[in-house]
Order: C-alpha cells, then structure tokens, then sequence
C-alpha cells in the first residue's frame, strides 16, 4: 500500500505486490515479476505471505515555537501575555455565516470600546457537532488545509472585518483565552505578572 493519494480521504493510494528495498531506500514498486527482475545474487527475497506494508507513521506533530517563546520570554524577562481583548464563540454552520457572527462580534466590541493600536484581537471559534463541527480541528479546518486554494476563510476576509488591529481567528484557544464563552474580555497584566481579566460586553 503506497499512500500515493494525497488527498484527505479514505483511499490507501496504490497497492502493488512487491517492492525493492536497497540500503533501507525503496527503489522500486511493483508487480512481483518486474520486481524480481531487479534481483542479483546477494538478493534476500522475503515472502509476506499475503500481509501489508504500509508506510512508516511517524508522529511529527510538534510545537517547537511554543518552547522558543518560553526560552525567549526568561531571556528577555518578557510578559507571557500580551494584551488585548478576547472573546471565545461558537462556529456557525458555514464559512459565510461564522464570518457574518465575526463581524457583528467586532461591531459590537468597537461600539463599546476603542482598543490601543497595539492591543490584540483575539477571537475563538468553539466546536459544534450539531452543526458538523464535532472537535477544534475541524473548525480549523475552515482557516487552514493542505492546499490553499482550500482555505474557506482567509487572511484577507479577516483583514476586511478587523483592518486596523493585531488578530487572531482560531479554533480552540488562542494567544489570549477568554474565561466564558461569548462575552468579550480586556486581558491585561498585573503587576504580578497574573492576567487580570475586565469584562466588556456580552454578545446578544
């Protein structure tokens, strides 16, 4: 099984009944006869018996910027938060309509108040299996995905909604976490270095 197809679905991609292996590289896919063609003396042959290969899985999800932060912020004694406003809501059913609660959520925010030119926006999407978004990553599916041209909301949209500040749209927390979904929250740092939390407005 090769994996060739690349594309996020269920298709394991091509299957061939044998393949070459030379200095642990594969240099070969194919039917059993054309690949014992490549064969030589020194050839050990290996007979599955009907079992798969398939490629190795190897867990490379990590976050080395998160460890980079930290280094940088005991190096430089910098504040673990910035500051800003933050709000954590739900996803709605589609692209146009979360983009549409985006807006109103940022009407709403800059009728009530006028953030610094260098406070953070910061907006999270919440989950909703009612509306097929059952887990975070499937809300972050909407901002990002293999190919560009995937992308449902993009930069720009954002940029439409929010020109004049840092922002940040995500699924699940962000750089800034609201204590309580669907109020707006002014996040600052105390004296102690602890976030202090200043509640704004409630969305309707």
């Amino acid at each position: 099984m090769t994996l060739d197809d690349h594309e996020m679905n269920s298709n394991p991609g091509t299957i061939v009944q044998a393949m070459a292996v030379r200095d642990e590289m594969i240099i070969g896919l194919g039917s059993e006869a054309d690949i014992l063609k490549m064969a030589g003396p020194n050839t050990k042959v290996i007979d599955l018996q009907g079992k798969m290969v398939i490629p190795g899985i190897v867990e490379s999800h990590v976050h080395p910027m998160g460890a980079a932060l930290e280094i940088a912020r005991e190096k430089y004694n910098l504040r673990s938060t910035p500051e800003g406003y933050a709000l954590s809501m739900d996803v709605a059913g589609n692209p146009d309509e979360t983009m549409a609660k985006v807006a109103r959520a940022m009407e709403l925010l800059l009728s009530t108040v006028q953030p610094e030119s260098e406070e953070w926006i910061n907006i999270s999407l919440l989950h909703n299996p009612e509306l097929g978004f059952g887990s975070p990553a499937d809300v972050s599916t909407l901002m990002s995905a293999p190919r560009l041209s995937d992308v449902s909301i993009s930069r720009s949209d954002i940029s439409e909604i929010v020109p004049d500040y840092p922002f940040v749209l995500s699924s699940a927390s962000s750089i800034l976490s609201a204590p309580e979904a669907n109020v707006w929250y002014h996040i600052t740092v105390g004296d102690n270095g602890e976030e202090v939390f200043e509640r704004v407005v409630e969305l309707q």
